[in-house]
């Protein structure tokens, strides 16, 4: 599977106390007014999004707290999945710019969407710094991974960055990046599509973070991970779908 070398290396620091806890469900709340897609995260709906912090659960307790820290959000509508992130950087790294490239190699944020508890397929989405994008439905984990399946359909992904910095420059220090995107429900049709009001996914949304500053590559994630493996979708956190309306 990709990405064997910076997800396997780094299984040594073994399990923590806090990836045995049971996961509370994640609200992914309706958007309730119409979503401009410029990476500024400014529009009202977002701040009514539930935030999502990350940390590295397979650490031991008084290391899970990432270098740089990130908050992220989900909202969806009718017509699409909206997903947003900020992540503190101090030095924005993305070299890669073709479609369905080695993402994990620069930062970037993931999605991983399972949408049934009870069959394997599910999906991954990736955007780097440079606003590169990967897509791939997963059949299972075991069906032979991107080497097969990162350019097997389309996905229509629409997403803007921001870079507060300058990107790939290491000499000089940035503050961090921002993301903001959404995945048409078109993109889920194999496993049903929309989702409906009180219907529940598994999802992990995670994060490579490349600096100049850090001994290692900085991994992180909004799921208690048992082992350092984004697709480790046993340990994903319920995402529940709900219709609330803002204060």
């Amino acid at each position: 599977m990709k990405r064997s070398f910076f997800l396997c290396v780094l299984s040594v620091f073994g399990v923590s106390a806090f990836a045995d806890e049971a996961p509370a469900a994640v609200e992914c709340r309706r958007a309730v007014a119409p979503m401009k897609i410029d990476g500024r995260l400014d529009e009202p709906a977002w701040s009514h999004a539930q935030i999502v912090t990350f940390q590295r659960a397979w650490m031991p307790a008084d290391q899970r707290q990432p270098p740089t820290q990130t908050k992220a959000r989900l909202l969806w509508d009718d017509d699409y999945l909206y997903f947003a992130a900020e992540m503190e950087d101090t030095d924005v790294f993305a070299d890669v710019t073709a479609q369905d490239g080695p993402l994990w190699t620069n930062d970037v944020f993931e999605l991983f969407f399972k949408p049934s508890k009870e069959k394997q397929g599910y999906y991954e989405f990736e955007i780097n710094a440079a606003n590169t994008k990967f897509d791939m439905f997963m059949p299972s984990r075991g069906s032979g991974g991107a080497s097969r399946h990162a350019k097997e359909r389309e996905f229509h992904i629409e997403s803007e960055v921001v870079v507060h910095g300058t990107l790939n420059d290491w000499s000089d220090r940035d503050t961090g990046w921002s993301i903001e995107g959404r995945i048409p429900w078109s993109d889920f049709a194999l496993t049903g599509g929309r989702p409906a009001v009180g219907d529940t996914w598994l999802h992990a949304l995670c994060r490579y973070d490349f600096s100049a500053g850090l001994e290692e590559q900085a991994l992180s994630s909004s799921a208690p991970l048992k082992a350092v493996n984004f697709h480790r979708y046993e340990d994903y956190v319920p995402l529940r779908f709900v219709d609330v309306s803002p204060p």
